[in-house]
């Protein structure tokens, strides 16, 4: 590993969450069923199954995103069951299917997806990411491209900030550096990508960028643990020992279980 190079564990190239859906991390398992103002009131003669089946895919992501995955899949079960031709169904169970390591299940149903709506970028931008979170990420690039061209992405920093991270780790660094670039032009000083940047601008040794781009990171109500690793190597290699001492405090304070949290005393950031 070169010298320039922080823990896998606590700087890897996946470390900050994004939202595949609204918010794509695993939640707490709750029973409680995503809140009832959700669903719309309608009349019942407006029920059409179409509409029933698009109610049960949204109670389906929402489940998805709690964590909660066997019941997701019986309410994409009665979704399909509605509407067999609901693009939506498939893509969330692809995300569900992804989760639960059940990869054919998962491949086929986004395919299903994008057979049947080929231009919606939400799908493609899900579909990309799976692919580079199973060895293939080469292939996923089209896909967050194909993503992004479409106009009416409303997200289209999602699909851009993975490309980055996907590109960064099959070592095409220029390729990702621009995709950060560019998803900062859509969201102006996005943290996610700021910290993509600021990290491959530590890799490569560039301290003063890589501080730089820590700014709009650090604006966030609470910084993640490896962000506030990657803010206290670079101010130990630019040999600012009260920065080093400030971020090292914020990690103890805020995430005291945490990896990076131990890797103050017992990693590096070689």
């Amino acid at each position: 590993m070169s010298r320039s190079t922080p823990p896998r564990a606590a700087l890897g190239l996946a470390a900050l969450l994004l939202t595949l859906l609204a918010g794509c991390a695993t939640k707490p398992e709750s029973n409680t069923p995503p809140p009832p103002a959700q669903q719309p009131q309608i009349r019942q003669q407006e029920a059409t199954p179409q509409y029933r089946a698009q109610l049960h895919t949204e109670l389906g992501a929402g489940y998805f995103e709690r964590g909660q995955m066997d019941v997701a899949l019986e309410e994409l079960d009665k979704a399909v069951q509605l509407d067999p031709n609901n693009a939506r169904t498939y893509n969330i169970y692809g995300l569900v299917y992804g989760m639960l390591g059940e990869n054919p299940k998962a491949e086929q149903s986004f395919q299903r997806a994008l057979q049947l709506a080929p231009q919606d970028s939400e799908i493609r931008q899900n579909w990309g990411w799976y692919l580079c979170m199973h060895g293939r990420a080469r292939e996923s690039i089209p896909e967050f491209e194909a993503a992004v061209r479409n106009p009416l992405y409303r997200n289209p920093e999602v699909a851009l900030i993975n490309a980055g991270r996907c590109s960064a780790s099959f070592g095409d660094v220029r390729a990702a550096e621009a995709y950060y670039r560019r998803a900062i032009q859509a969201s102006p000083n996005n943290p996610t990508a700021t910290y993509g940047l600021a990290l491959l601008a530590y890799k490569e040794a560039r301290l003063a960028d890589a501080r730089g781009w820590m700014k709009p990171v650090m604006l966030q109500t609470n910084p993640p643990p490896e962000a506030l690793f990657l803010g206290m190597c670079i101010e130990r290699k630019l040999n600012d020992r009260t920065a080093e001492l400030s971020y090292a405090s914020q990690l103890r304070n805020r995430y005291p279980n945490s990896a990076e949290t131990k890797a103050i005393d017992t990693g590096s950031c070689e």
